[in-house]
């Protein structure tokens, strides 16, 4: 049954990030956009990302704040690039030697919470899969709870180590370790280690 996915006390206290409201109304109108162009009823996202249909129109309208997480949802049942819903002047400007290319200096924040940073590194011109340096400091997770969405992900662990939980079994991944499961399947990541991990993660688009 769809849940309330976008603002939360519960989620607040499990650190998922908000988006400041100055945002949250041009966001909301890229997300209405993208779903109207796509031929998508607010029913049939609130369908495939679990998130009521009240949420998202209150998200649409710019009335409440969604959490990242709420807007990656949403984008990968669109298949659209979630950096591009969230800032798509930086996509812009990232993207402005070549669509090819990315450069280090130019990987943008997209997720500071819970003990996790994500670094966007694909090039702009990249729309099928998003590569992601992930930084999981020690006692950072995704959360409590498990969470599904469309697509597919793998990620080679560059430093330390992480536990990856797939439908209710954990692995513990060390450097040189590598994962790839669909994303359809229920999925968390935590690490319980004194040190910081740092993975590149990839997502597929849809």
């Amino acid at each position: 049954m769809p849940v309330n996915d976008t603002d939360t006390a519960s989620r607040r206290r499990k650190g998922a990030k908000t988006i400041n409201l100055a945002q949250a109304d041009s966001i909301g109108t890229r997300l209405r956009e993208a779903r109207v162009a796509r031929g998508m009823t607010l029913g049939q996202v609130s369908q495939q990302t679990g998130i009521s249909i009240g949420s998202l129109s209150q998200v649409e309208r710019g009335i409440v704040s969604p959490t990242i997480r709420t807007v990656y949802s949403i984008a990968s049942v669109l298949e659209i690039s979630p950096a591009g819903i969230i800032d798509p002047e930086g996509t812009q400007a990232a993207g402005a030697e070549s669509p090819y290319i990315s450069r280090a200096s130019l990987h943008r924040e997209v997720l500071n919470a819970n003990g996790v940073i994500k670094l966007l590194s694909t090039p702009s011109g990249q729309d099928r899969y998003k590569g992601y340096r992930v930084t999981i400091k020690a006692g950072g997770s995704s959360g409590d709870e498990s969470y599904a969405h469309n697509g597919e992900e793998m990620g080679f662990v560059l430093q330390g180590s992480f536990s990856l939980q797939i439908e209710g079994r954990t692995f513990l991944l060390n450097q040189g370790d590598c994962f790839a499961f669909p994303s359809s399947l229920r999925h968390r990541f935590f690490n319980n280690g004194d040190a910081e991990a740092v993975v590149f993660w990839v997502n597929s688009m849809s």
